[in-house]
């Protein structure tokens, strides 16, 4: 694993689409990140922190375009992609396509969101949206080991405890928030399932200008 500075994202998008892992800081937590099209290396993902298979991974899609070709919008979905993407927000949302869907992803549809920082930028960089899951084991008996890691430190650990093949990690120092994202279900009638980053009241003010509820 080679630590770098955050001016190499363009060699850490070279790498995922040649379906390697790397690990890039959020503003929440340091995140892997992979291409999500390449099951062998989304696999690793799950194998490596111990992830049950029935937990799908979250895509970052580098535009607004990029989410409405690949998935379908209820207008409360797209009320909630305005207000706050990019941002701390995910959206559950159906594809567009049903033959999309792949398990480690979602097979009815996956969740979404749009990174304002590096894994955005890596988004916006890679031949398809990266698949990512916070730095942190799954299932291990140590709590400390389930804790998401908000430093290198952190990070390095990780790597040396689960052998990942992580090919680039980026120093983006302390991550800051240490919260996950908010994440509203809009397969069909829209639904906070979980508060994080994004305040419950916010969501549920743009929900109610929209028709939807807020939980």
């Amino acid at each position: 694993m080679r630590v770098a500075s955050p001016a190499r994202i363009a060699e850490c998008a070279e790498a995922v689409d040649a379906g390697e892992i790397i690990v890039l800081p959020t503003r929440r937590w340091y995140m892997l990140c992979t291409d999500s099209t390449d099951e062998r290396a989304c696999a690793q993902l799950f194998v490596g922190k111990g992830r049950p298979s029935g937990k799908p991974l979250a895509l970052v899609a580098g535009s607004n375009a990029d989410v409405e070709a690949r998935f379908r919008l209820s207008p409360a979905a797209r009320r909630l992609a305005a207000a706050f993407w990019p941002g701390d927000l995910g959206l559950r949302l159906p594809w567009a396509v049903s033959e999309a869907g792949r398990w480690w992803l979602g097979m009815d549809g996956a969740l979404v969101t749009r990174d304002p920082w590096l894994v955005g930028e890596l988004a916006a960089r890679t031949r398809n949206p990266p698949a990512t899951t916070v730095v942190s084991r799954s299932t291990a008996a140590d709590a400390a080991d389930r804790e998401p890691a908000l430093t290198l430190a952190e990070v390095e650990q990780f790597v040396d405890r689960t052998s990942l093949p992580v090919r680039i990690v980026i120093d983006g120092g302390v991550c800051p928030i240490g919260r996950g994202l908010s994440v509203v279900d809009c397969m069909s009638e829209p639904r906070v399932v979980r508060e994080g980053a994004v305040h419950a009241k916010a969501l549920g003010a743009v929900l109610a200008a929209d028709g939807g509820h807020a939980g």
